[in-house]
């Protein structure tokens, strides 16, 4: 009899379970599917269309749906998007980037333009999206490209060493050197890069660019993009001229080292406004090898952007 009983008690514990399963909205959702992003450039004036798009974030009639990353899957690298709407809506997709290389601090790029769609949403239809964006442009909009180093220039380089005890950069071209990057879309044109040598007579490096004044200090974006690749890993820092401190020197980031070419976003935001008083900031490159090692690091398509 209470073998009965503990069956009987088992079955409407079950039979609850089973009815409070599905409750809730039984809706089939769309899809959106967002395929990885084209960038272009007007190379003369924004440079290498370089870019690390990884993110997609969406908004539906204004409201934020997420931000959605770009991942690889066995028919491709995309993002598929679950949506619980129905029929004509107005979708925008704003190209995300990882701020310092970082998953945690992923960010709608300010100097990136968003597409804006006009989509038909139907339950379990997926609507393939092929997102593209460029930079806005300097005339209509407060971007402002500080400054930009291709390498293309000879004997031309805007990031100096600091003395002779510090190893030199130099310009290659991959038709000397298989590690120099190289525009796809221009092999004739746009081939040369900037490089270091650690390890023989010099075992450290550190190059900076010219004074850097007049940036905003109202907590506008300043960002780095910068191509590079090598073989240890090295630091993002900057110099800071204030009439109080004399030279003082803040690292903010490593950048581990890679045998592919990587894009990165580097945030000097806080950095700038920190120091709104500076009587100048200098960004720089270091790295060091020790012993009987040596290293090797490749720059290129180096841009400084802010809003104004």
């Amino acid at each position: 009899m209470r073998g009965l009983r503990y069956l009987l008690f088992l079955g409407i514990v079950l039979s609850l379970f089973s009815c409070n399963k599905f409750k809730g909205s039984q809706e089939i959702p769309a899809y959106i599917k967002i395929n990885p992003w084209t960038f272009t450039t007007d190379y003369q004036y924004e440079g290498a269309a370089t870019h690390a798009i990884t993110d997609a974030w969406i908004y539906i009639d204004g409201s934020l749906l997420g931000c959605f990353e770009m991942k690889s899957h066995d028919d491709g690298v995309y993002a598929m998007i679950p949506v619980l709407k129905q029929g004509n809506h107005t979708m925008q997709v704003y190209p995300g980037v990882k701020l310092n290389g970082i998953s945690s601090t992923r960010i709608q790029y300010p100097f990136y333009k968003p597409c804006v769609y006009h989509r038909s949403f139907t339950p379990g239809v997926i609507e393939t999206i092929n997102p593209f964006t460029k930079y806005y442009s300097v005339d209509s909009t407060l971007v402002r490209f500080k400054m930009m180093e291709d390498f293309e220039e000879v004997n031309n380089i805007r990031l100096y060493k600091l003395d002779s005890t510090y190893a030199d950069l130099v310009q290659i071209s991959h038709r000397n050197n298989p590690n120099a990057w190289v525009d796809p879309n221009d092999t004739l044109n746009h081939y040369r890069s900037g490089h270091i040598h650690v390890g023989d007579s010099l075992k450290r490096f550190c190059v900076a660019s010219d004074r850097l004044v007049g940036l905003p200090t109202l907590g506008n974006y300043v960002l780095l993009e910068l191509d590079y690749k090598c073989t240890e890993n090295f630091m993002i820092g900057m110099f800071i001229r204030t009439p109080q401190d004399g030279i003082m020197d803040k690292e903010l980031i490593y950048l581990k080292k890679t045998d592919t070419w990587k894009k990165a976003y580097v945030n000097f935001s806080p950095t700038v406004t920190e120091n709104y008083n500076a009587s100048y900031l200098k960004f720089y490159f270091s790295g060091a090898v020790d012993g009987d090692e040596t290293a090797d690091f490749y720059f290129d398509n180096i841009k400084l952007i802010y809003l104004d």
